[in-house]
């Protein structure tokens, strides 16, 4: 896995997974490129420091068509995912759209 410079653990050297807060910008630009180069026709799954609706919106714009909660879920508990759709919900209001489907990708330019 890819650590970011802004690890300041003692064990930020070591091997093995990360997740949560430290990967979270390295796993939103991985959604843009992937819905980039799929041309958003392969549904993705935005993973990597989403602990909050503003977060899923924030990956879902950037072409992810499905969340996947882990670390976020693991110390808020089952509550976070009814939070975050609600929340959610309320974002898409606000700027204008109905579904999820209809934000998806809308904050990356697709080449024609």
């Amino acid at each position: 896995t890819t650590r970011p410079d802004s690890l300041v653990s003692e064990h930020k050297g070591e091997k093995g997974g990360l997740s949560g807060p430290p990967i979270k910008e390295l796993a939103l630009q991985s959604v843009k490129d992937m819905y980039k180069l799929t041309g958003g026709k392969i549904p993705i799954i935005g993973v990597g420091g989403i602990s909050n609706a503003e977060d899923a919106y924030e990956r879902i714009r950037a072409g992810a068509s499905l969340i996947e909660l882990y670390t976020a879920l693991a110390y808020e508990g089952p509550g976070l995912p009814a939070r975050i759709n609600v929340e959610l919900d309320a974002l898409l209001a606000r700027d204008g759209y109905s579904s999820v489907s209809e934000a998806v990708g809308v904050d990356v330019k697709l080449e024609k």
